[in-house]
């Protein structure tokens, strides 16, 4: 679905603390989602397209991704 729709329209988001969302497993669901998916189609969906829709500064958001998480090695599919 996500082609259909385009990879460049696609934005993860979490509702923070409404449970009928992802929360309170948005990693868990993050992972079972996007698993095993090309690394730059899950950098896209999990930040790029909001960097540059919204015209972010990549910097300071960088340094919040890299002390928080997700880590690129969670959507490694070990079996493929």
């Amino acid at each position: 679905m996500r082609h259909q729709i385009g990879i460049d329209r696609v934005m993860w988001g979490t509702d923070y603390p409404h449970p009928e969302g992802s929360w309170p497993r948005t990693h868990e669901k993050l992972v079972t989602y996007m698993k095993g998916l090309p690394e730059l189609e899950i950098a896209a969906m999990l930040g790029g397209n909001a960097l540059d829709c919204y015209e972010l500064d990549v910097g300071p958001l960088n340094a919040i991704a890299a002390r928080i998480g997700p880590l690129k090695s969670d959507f490694v599919d070990a079996a493929a």
